[in-house]
Order: structure tokens, then C-alpha cells, then sequence
């Protein structure tokens, strides 16, 4: 299936835009491979009281949360599925609602500018540290080509953000490849904090993560262990109430 898909992308990829710019694209997935797939992880603490007011968004902007393909408007659809393989974006859209994660859709002056995606409790796949029944995982946020520069992205997180404490949530968390300049700088400009970087490894099933250590900053293991011990409470205080 993971190489049927592959093809299916670089075949639509070369029709749209040509040899030249396949062999491009085919040169910078040799460098991002060389970075051996590490992530920057960072995250949220919802439950610390926080001094910042809630995010009023500009007039121009709107924001929609889709938990079902149901409530998603089709020309909305055709614009998300479209921009990159239609039969592989639609089936794992489709495949994500249906696990219960919610697709969040900005508009900018009535247009959709971008979305994001988010799941609560827990995740697609396997996260780089346990996951609490009220985490949030954030993942996979694109602004469409013609909304870039406009801080759309930076505003459809702090909304999401807003909208997860006012829900009661504990922590969200979101991770970025080390070489996605962009996305990180539009991460800095949100109050998500460092928490780590690291690489995850399939090895006969089971999902090994492997942290770098990186000078000046809090070490991912004890703030790993952090959110293990806060699970553990909440698995203890839902039992108590069992």
C-alpha cells in the first residue's frame, strides 16, 4: 500500500508540474531523508492558569471545526483533496474522521484559506510520549499557496488552542520535521513551548523514540516522565470513579 501510494503521488506530482520539477522535488526528499526524519516536538500546557486573553480573530477571518465527511462542505472537499492526489487525499481524510479526529477549516473573507487537524486522547499513530484522555494531538496544517504570508496559520492555532482550555483539556502537543523552517517559524509565534526532539523507529511492530539532547534546553526524558506520571494520575482518578 505505502508504495502504491508513493507512485500514485510522484505520477500525479510529474503531471502537474513537469520532469524538471519532479527531479527537484526528488533532490530535496534526499535531503530530508539525510535529517533521518527528526522532529521537533513541542507543546501546550492547557490546565496552567496563562495570563494570555483569548484570541479574537480579525473580521476578515472564520474558523470551522468538521468532525464528520458529513458536515464538510463538497466544494470544500474538492479544494483540500485536490491540491495533492485526489483518490490518496480523499481516502485518508476520510480515514481520519472516521477515527474520530476533527478537521479545522480557516477562511479568510469567505474563502477557505487552510486547515488543521486534531485528535483528542489520542493519536493516529504512535506519539513520542503517552497520551493522557484529554491531550490534544495537533497535525498536518496547510495554508494554501495564495494565503501564505498573512499569519493564517499562527491564527488558526491560537483559536484551536482557545477552543481546546475552554473544552477543559490538559496538554496539546505538536510536532514539526527539523528541516520545515516555515511551519517552525509559525510555531514561534504561538506560545507553544520546546519539548524535544526525536525519531521514531518501527522495529517488528512496536515503536521505538529515540531523543536528542540539545544544550540549554529542558531534557525530553524528564519532561517525557512528566507526562507519564500525569497519566498514571488520571488513569488512577478515572478508576476511583469507576
Amino acid at each position: 500500500m505505502i508504495v502504491s501510494d508513493s507512485i500514485s503521488r510522484l505520477r500525479t506530482y510529474y503531471q502537474r508540474h513537469g520532469l524538471k520539477a519532479l527531479l527537484e522535488r526528488a533532490l530535496l526528499f534526499a535531503r530530508r531523508s539525510i535529517s533521518a526524519n527528526r522532529m521537533v516536538v513541542f507543546y501546550w500546557d492547557l490546565a496552567k492558569p496563562n495570563s494570555r486573553p483569548a484570541t479574537l480573530l480579525p473580521a476578515h477571518l472564520t474558523v470551522e471545526r468538521k468532525d464528520r465527511l458529513q458536515e464538510i462542505d463538497p466544494q470544500d472537499w474538492q479544494t483540500i483533496v485536490n491540491f495533492w492526489n485526489p483518490e490518496l487525499s480523499s481516502r485518508r481524510l476520510g480515514e481520519r474522521l472516521g477515527l474520530g479526529a476533527s478537521i479545522w477549516m480557516i477562511r479568510c473573507e469567505g474563502q477557505l484559506a487552510g486547515y488543521g487537524w486534531s485528535m483528542t486522547g489520542r493519536t493516529i499513530v504512535p506519539h513520542y510520549c503517552p497520551f493522557g484522555s484529554d491531550d490534544v494531538h495537533f497535525f498536518d496544517f496547510l495554508v494554501f499557496p495564495e494565503f501564505r504570508g498573512r499569519q493564517i496559520n499562527p491564527w488558526l492555532v491560537s483559536h484551536m488552542i482557545d477552543e481546546f482550555r475552554a473544552e477543559g483539556r490538559t496538554r496539546a502537543y505538536i510536532e514539526v520535521a527539523e528541516w520545515n523552517e516555515p511551519q517552525l517559524s509559525s510555531l514561534r509565534k504561538t506560545n507553544f513551548q520546546f519539548f524535544g526532539m526525536a525519531r521514531k523507529t518501527l522495529l517488528l511492530g512496536r515503536t521505538f523514540v529515540e531523543w536528542t539532547p540539545v544544550p540549554g534546553r529542558q531534557k525530553a526524558k524528564s519532561a517525557c516522565a512528566t507526562v507519564k506520571k500525569a497519566e498514571a494520575a488520571d488513569s488512577a482518578r478515572l478508576a476511583s470513579h469507576s
